[in-house]
C-alpha cells in the first residue's frame, strides 16, 4: 500500500512559518460573470481571510498564515475545501478540485484512494484512513483522515485519536466525530432507543415521536436521508425491496428527513417511490441524539425498542431483516 508521509513535509512548512516563508497564494478558476465575488474563509474560526473577484474566469489569493489552516474558497455552494498553508495552490472551483502544496496533495491522495473503495468495502477503507493517521499524526492530513475513519470504523478511530497531537484532537472535525461516537456508544446496538419529539413532523403536520413506531412490538427500520443526499436516494432500491417483502405486522419502515427543508422534502418524495411512513423536519434532532455523523445512516429498532443494528447499507439492510423474522 502507498502511503504518502508528510511529517516531514510538515515539519519543514513549521520550520519554515517559524523563519520566514509564511507565503500563500492560490490561483484559481470559476465560471462566472466578471466582478462576481469569491471567499477565502477559515472553516476551524469561521474567519473571512479574504475576498476577491472573477475575471475572465479566473481569481487568485495571496497572504500570509501562521499555521497550516483547513479552509475553502468560493461562494455559496459552489467551494473547494483544502489545507491553507504556505506555497501556492490551485483551485479549480468548476471542478472541485486543488492542488499544489504538500498537505493538498497528500490528502488528494488519500480521498481518491478512500473513496475509489465501493461503500461496502469498509474494512479496506478503514486500513487505509488508518494507516494515513498514523503516519500524519501531527498535522491535519491525519485529522481529516481520522474524521473519514470515523465513517467506517469507530474502534479505529478511537485507536486513532489517541495518537493525535493534542493540537490536531482539538481540530474542529475531528472534536466533532469524538463527540458523536461518544453519543453512538449510548445509542449502541443492544442499548435501548431513545425517544424524541418532532414538532410538525408528520406530514398532515401533527406532532410526531419516534415512540409512536418504535418499541411498539415490531421491528422498526429508520431510515435517515435527505432530499440532496444522492447516496440516500441510491439506497431507496433495497429499503424498498425489504419494506415490500416483510412489512406487516412483525415489521415496518420509516424514513427521516434530517437537515433539509419541508417543502424539498415533500417535492423529492412526490418524485421517489417511497411508500412507507415519512417524519419531516427532523433537523439535528436524530444526529445530535445517535451520534450520526453521516448519511444515509439506517437504525434497526427490535420489537422492544432495542437497538439491533445500525448503519446498514446495500444488500445488507434485507439480509438483516429477512434473517430476524426467520427466527
Amino acid at each position: 500500500m502507498r502511503i504518502k508521509r508528510i511529517g516531514l513535509a510538515a515539519a519543514l512548512c513549521l520550520l519554515c512559518l517559524s523563519c520566514t516563508d509564511r507565503h500563500y497564494s492560490i490561483n484559481g478558476r470559476y465560471t462566472a460573470d466578471n466582478g462576481t465575488e469569491v471567499w477565502l474563509i477559515d472553516l476551524e474560526a469561521g474567519d473571512t481571510l479574504g475576498v476577491t473577484t472573477v475575471q475572465d474566469g479566473q481569481f487568485s489569493f495571496k497572504g500570509t498564515i501562521d499555521s497550516p489552516t483547513y479552509a475553502y474558497v468560493g461562494r455559496g455552494k459552489e467551494r473547494v475545501r483544502f489545507i491553507l498553508e504556505p506555497g501556492t495552490v490551485t483551485a479549480d472551483i468548476d471542478e472541485r478540485t486543488e492542488s499544489g502544496t504538500p498537505m493538498v496533495d497528500a490528502y488528494n491522495d488519500f480521498h481518491s484512494r478512500f473513496y475509489g473503495y465501493s461503500r461496502l468495502q469498509r474494512a479496506e477503507k478503514a486500513a487505509l484512513a488508518d494507516s494515513v493517521v498514523r503516519a500524519n499524526r501531527d498535522n491535519l492530513v491525519g485529522g481529516l483522515a481520522l474524521e473519514d475513519l470515523a465513517h467506517v470504523d469507530t474502534a479505529r478511530f478511537m485507536a486513532g485519536y489517541r495518537l493525535l497531537d493534542p493540537q490536531i484532537q482539538q481540530f474542529s472535525l475531528v472534536r466533532k466525530a469524538y463527540e458523536a461516537i461518544q453519543i453512538q456508544s449510548r445509542t449502541a446496538v443492544g442499548q435501548a432507543f431513545t425517544d424524541y419529539l418532532v414538532s410538525g413532523g408528520n406530514p398532515d403536520g401533527s406532532d410526531v415521536r419516534l415512540s409512536d413506531y418504535v418499541g411498539r412490538g415490531r421491528y422498526i427500520l429508520l431510515d435517515h436521508w435527505a432530499s440532496w443526499c444522492g447516496p440516500c436516494k441510491a439506497e431507496m432500491p433495497q429499503i424498498k425491496k425489504t419494506w415490500e417483502a416483510f412489512h406487516g405486522d412483525r415489521f415496518d419502515v420509516v424514513s427521516i428527513a434530517v437537515s433539509d427543508k419541508r417543502e424539498d422534502t415533500l417535492d423529492a418524495l412526490s418524485k421517489l417511490d417511497m411508500p412507507w411512513h415519512q417524519i419531516l423536519d427532523g433537523g439535528k434532532i436524530p444526529q445530535e441524539l445517535y451520534g450520526i455523523n453521516a448519511i444515509p445512516h439506517l437504525i434497526l429498532f427490535g420489537p422492544d425498542g432495542t437497538i439491533v443494528a445500525r448503519g446498514l447499507r446495500g444488500a445488507e439492510i434485507y439480509d438483516t431483516v429477512a434473517g430476524l423474522l426467520s427466527e
